[in-house]
């Protein structure tokens, strides 16, 4: 069964979309999936250069596979997958594409809907790869991602046995909004700056603090610096 739909997805060229706010990232991947040793030809292949420009596009074409970007301007790519995959009526299957492999991307581009994950420094024969396994109907993870997902390891105090390390917070806990406020105030911005910044009242601004300095059981603006850097939020 899914040999036959892999063969009628390969007989019907596929449609695709690459969301990158990056032009050589996006040109970069379509020049990679033109080439003649990919598993696939392509009816087309389009571009778009932030998360609101992807929805607008999924909309219109319905297309096969969407290759999201997560940083992206005006709308995220976490959000804009959750848009996306809330449109019941398209298929739309999306892989989550990024410089990065942080656990807490990985798992908020799962949770909104994306059926895999690569890094952008991927070849064509994982490309390749991805591709047929998602058109497919089943999930793909880059080697590093698959591994983040089975859980951190880090070298015990005598630096001669690897055991699972145990997450410092439950980032998880965080909204994708209190995760933006938490960068900016690591970042040194004051509240009053983050809410012109975000185009948020000031009252918001101090809320999600509240809320986020409650979540991660931290005193102060230190300790959620200190949480950003351990966590690679800046």
């Amino acid at each position: 069964m899914l040999l036959s739909f892999l063969k009628l997805k390969t007989m019907n060229k596929l449609k695709i979309l690459i969301a990158d706010d990056h032009k050589l990232v996006r040109e970069g991947i379509k020049i990679t999936l033109s080439q003649s040793n990919s598993l696939f030809e392509f009816d087309r292949m389009d571009e778009a250069s932030n998360g609101e420009e992807a929805v607008i596009k999924a909309e219109v074409f319905d297309y096969d596979l969407i290759f999201m970007d997560i940083n992206m301007p005006i709308l995220d790519g976490i959000e804009a997958t959750k848009k996306i995959k809330n449109d019941k009526k398209r298929e739309n299957k999306i892989i989550a594409l990024s410089m990065h492999s942080e656990e807490f991307q990985i798992k908020s581009m799962i949770k909104a809907g994306a059926s895999g994950y690569i890094l952008k420094n991927t070849g064509l024969e994982e490309l390749n790869r991805a591709i047929k396994t998602v058109i497919n109907g089943n999930k793909f993870y880059s080697n590093e991602v698959a591994l983040k997902l089975l859980g951190d390891f880090k070298e015990d105090d005598d630096n001669s046995i690897l055991s699972p390390s145990k997450p410092v917070v439950k980032i998880a806990e965080l909204s994708n909004r209190e995760i933006q406020v938490l960068r900016l105030i690591a970042s040194e911005f004051t509240n009053a700056e983050i809410a012109k910044k975000l185009k948020l009242s000031r009252r918001t601004i101090d809320s999600h603090r509240y809320n986020i300095v409650n979540k991660l059981h931290v005193k102060n603006t230190a300790g959620l610096i200190k949480f950003a850097i351990k966590n690679n939020l800046v």
